[in-house]
């Protein structure tokens, strides 16, 4: 739109002054001819004398109106206002030094009548339009820009308010009613029926995958059960050494397969939504029975500073998964050192802090660690897992609205959460 105006007023001004010289410097001519006109009419029929009288007169008379006359036969002058050159038709001056001057010569007779005025300012103005035309693009070039930026503006209030819209959207939740209301213009209606579709249709597939996840896990959890209690049962029997240790291996992997099966039903718990109320929570009291529930060897590795209960609003059974998660994430990967466990307060904020002296997390993993079954180069070529646990427990921190990351730490990793005191989720 500035490059239009530009454009179109730069020629609009142009072609005005253009038109406007040419119609100032049309009457100008007009006036001298018509002079020249009445002084030819005045001498028809006189002699040089009396023509050159009658010359001299007219020069009195115009000279007022700033023009001067002259009567020439051939290329004698015989009367009339000296320094008027020989002009058959009108045009500018062909002498030095009178760039300005206008001549108008009417013939008869054999005489020659020419008008002469001083047009300096007619040239002048040819001059200018150039300037005029920039001056007028340049004030054009302002107004539209102003005005184009309103205009745009209220073009795009559909798109704005449609996108103010969807950035409202929860994951997992359901759509706002108002992005099923049409829009104001056929074209953005159709973006927005488009848009609504895609995510019914994406919501829809979620909930079904959803669905036969939690269902799936619901239904390997009691066979799975039933399988790790055949397999206790079977330890506690005398067995040869070969039997021994594989019913050992089976049952670490029923374990394993277990634990698999009641993240995966966290998981479809919580994005579905099926929570409990939540209820004021001690978090000391978590890691506590989280320690407790540890081997005996592993519990020596561990580390507890919980000076205060760090008590949250929250669902109980959700953050012990989370706090267990975190526990035996960290212990996976410290390669048999200590790890730190401590609860704090800091302003409005309650955080748990998981330190371990494992090598760390790669900058470039930091970003994807806590995407679903997501498990980095050192984790698939080290430990067995599935890539569940940190996912677990971003989603549940989200629900508690707090915050998890990992902090710098010079040796192995720092994780945080920040549980807000006074939080209802």
């Amino acid at each position: 739109m500035l490059a239009v105006t530009l454009a179109s007023s730069a020629l609009t001004a142009g072609a005005t002054g253009l038109i406007a010289y040419r119609l100032l410097l049309a009457g100008e001519d007009r006036r001298l001819r018509d002079a020249a006109t009445d002084l030819m009419e005045e001498v028809a029929g006189l002699g040089d004398a009396e023509a050159a009288a009658a010359a001299d007169h007219e020069q009195k008379e115009l000279e007022a109106f700033g023009i001067h006359i002259a009567l020439f036969s051939g290329d004698t002058r015989l009367g009339g206002a000296p320094g008027v050159s020989v002009q058959s038709g009108c045009d500018w001056s062909q002498v030095p030094g009178q760039p300005g001057v206008r001549l108008c010569g009417v013939p008869g007779l054999g005489r020659l009548a020419v008008a002469q005025e001083n047009l300096e300012s007619i040239p002048l103005l040819r001059l200018a339009l150039p300037l005029a035309a920039l001056i007028a693009a340049g004030c054009a070039a302002l107004l539209s820009l102003a005005m184009s930026q309103r205009v745009a503006r209220w073009a795009a209030r559909p798109l704005t308010e449609l996108s103010a819209e969807l950035s409202r959207i929860e994951p997992g939740g359901s759509l706002p009613a108002s992005l099923h209301a049409p829009a104001r213009y056929s074209e953005v209606n159709a973006v927005r029926t488009a848009l609504v579709d895609l995510l019914t249709r994406l919501q829809e597939s979620l909930d079904l995958s959803r669905r036969f996840a939690a269902n799936a896990a619901h239904e390997l959890r009691t066979p799975l059960t039933t399988l790790r209690a055949e397999l206790e049962l079977q330890a506690e029997t005398p067995q040869r050494p070969d039997t021994a240790e594989a019913l050992g291996r089976m049952h670490r992997t029923v374990t394993s397969l277990g634990g698999l099966v009641e993240r995966l039903m966290v998981l479809a718990e919580v994005t579905q939504g099926t929570l409990e109320p939540f209820e004021p929570v001690s978090l000391s009291g978590i890691v506590e029975d989280v320690m407790r529930s540890l081997p005996e060897s592993e519990q020596r590795r561990v580390e507890v500073d919980v000076g205060i209960q760090g008590i949250v609003l929250g669902d109980g059974h959700l953050l012990r998964q989370l706090i267990d998660n975190v526990v035996e994430n960290a212990l996976k990967f410290s390669h048999g050192m200590r790890v730190r466990v401590s609860l704090h307060q800091t302003g409005e904020t309650t955080c748990l802090d998981v330190r371990d002296e494992g090598p760390g997390i790669a900058p470039e993993d930091l970003r994807r660690v806590f995407e679903p079954f997501y498990r980095t180069p050192s984790a698939r070529a080290g430990k067995q897992g599935h890539g569940i646990g940190l996912s677990l427990v971003a989603l549940v921190a989200r629900v508690h609205h707090a915050h998890v990351e990992f902090l710098p730490s010079a040796v192995g990793t720092h994780l945080r959460l920040s549980f807000p005191r006074d939080s209802h989720p």
